[in-house]
């Protein structure tokens, strides 16, 4: 069983010193691979369907957590995970989820990356600092004072630390995502893209299989793509359906379709995924939201980002049919749970400056000041790109209880070019532009 370490932030803060060595706030991450949602490899297609979160061939829960404080007041947890021969030849990533401050992540000592935004998960190719046998992980938790200005939220809040260590091959599926168009009649049109990485110095090919089955285990989409990859290439194998848009996902009807691949790498199977995968349509104009062509009323509870999934169930089973998390970790479990449940969601990046007061001016609230840039785009692009394959969330917050300013501009920017038909709430913003519930 994986066990998970919860701590409060209040509990944290009193065990952490200040760092020495504090990075600009310009810098958000070192050493990040491209982000995504969960995404687990299997060495079968039978240990895929099942689809378990226990050790597994490609995949390592670190378990066994040991805490202790470093000499610069760091607070470290520490744990180990071994490296079989069979993962020589393929690629080695470390995903962290919920650190809930920024932290740094060493492996045998030696530095693979660092996150400022501790609430929302991050990857780190850890390739080259591992070795066969055991290794050692090392995830730093940071002192998070300077980010105080920008995490109101985090006094209250239990963050669950997780963390995989995965194993796939150096030409791996890198990531998975889906559009949903309705069609003509009761008919709706899907579009699946399966990213495809080549992590090597040569030409390789790889064969991406395909089967996509609904929840009552009929096919609806087979195929096979051949792709070619010239060096560190990375190509999009894509197919499209024609589904009944009876089968579309909704707070009514929360239909999940599965979703399986292969990837073949010289005539060798490489790695196996089984994914739940939703399809739905969004619309928001006028004040109205309109899900798979049809106009939804919305009953909304706003909750805590660390909520049970006991008062999740217990709203849904009240009337509920939308949570609007507020800004803070929100486990992917929790999304899941939104998605077989049918409820819609609401999600915010990790970002509330209500205690650095509302003035626009020099010194006043960091959303209108450019040194936070970085941090509040950053933010808002990892909230989108991590949770992007739930069906459940079709609204993005780019802060909460936050003056509004040019930091916000470009954030909602950057969001809007990531989130596709999904809108960018900011109903703190005071009305201006940087808003689409008002449009």
């Amino acid at each position: 069983m994986t066990k998970t370490i919860i701590m409060s932030v209040a509990a944290l803060a009193a065990t952490v010193v200040n760092i020495s060595a504090q990075r600009p706030l310009s810098v958000t991450s070192e050493g990040r691979d491209a982000l995504r949602g969960r995404l687990i490899p299997y060495p079968t297609a039978e240990e895929a369907a099942a689809a378990s979160m226990q050790r597994q061939r490609y995949m390592q829960p670190l378990e066994q957590w040991q805490q202790s404080v470093a000499d610069d007041g760091a607070t470290v947890m520490s744990a180990s995970f071994t490296v079989p021969f069979s993962w020589i030849e393929r690629q080695t990533f470390l995903r962290v989820e919920g650190a809930g401050s920024p932290y740094e992540v060493l492996v045998n000592g030696r530095l693979a990356g660092y996150a400022q935004n501790g609430f929302a998960a991050s990857e780190y190719n850890i390739t080259k600092l591992s070795h066969e046998d055991k290794n050692r992980v090392e995830i730093r938790l940071l002192d998070s004072s300077a980010l105080a200005p920008v995490e109101s939220f985090g006094a209250s809040a239990a963050i669950p630390l997780r963390a995989y260590v995965i194993s796939q091959p150096r030409v791996r599926i890198r990531d998975v995502f889906s559009r949903t168009r309705m069609g003509v009649g009761d008919r709706a049109n899907i579009d699946v893209g399966i990213i495809v990485h080549n992590q090597t110095l040569n030409a390789k090919r790889a064969r991406i299989s395909y089967e996509l089955y609904s929840s009552d285990t009929v096919r609806v989409a087979i195929g096979y793509k051949d792709v070619e990859l010239g060096m560190y290439g990375i190509d999009t194998v894509r197919f499209a359906a024609n589904i009944p848009d009876s089968t579309l996902w909704s707070a009514g009807a929360p239909e999940m379709y599965r979703l399986e691949l292969r990837n073949r790498i010289e005539g060798r199977d490489a790695e196996f995924y089984s994914l739940p995968i939703g399809f739905r349509s969004v619309e928001y104009a006028d004040g109205e939201f309109v899900v798979n062509g049809r106009q939804e009323s919305m009953r909304r509870a706003d909750v805590d980002a660390s909520v049970s999934s006991q008062r999740i169930e217990a709203l849904h089973d009240d009337g509920f049919n939308v949570i609007g998390f507020d800004a803070g970790h929100v486990s992917e479990d929790l999304l899941s749970l939104c998605d077989s449940l049918g409820m819609y969601v609401f999600l915010t990046a990790a970002i509330d400056s209500s205690s650095a007061g509302e003035s626009r001016r020099v010194g006043g609230n960091p959303s209108n000041d450019p040194a936070w840039r970085a941090t509040y785009v950053d933010r808002g692009q990892m909230l989108v790109e991590t949770t992007k394959r739930h069906p459940s969330v079709v609204v993005y917050c780019p802060a909460r209880r936050s003056v509004n300013g040019i930091c916000l501009y470009d954030s909602y920017l950057a969001m809007k070019m990531l989130s596709g038909e999904r809108p960018v709430f900011y109903v703190d913003g005071g009305g201006e532009w940087n808003d689409d519930s008002r449009k």
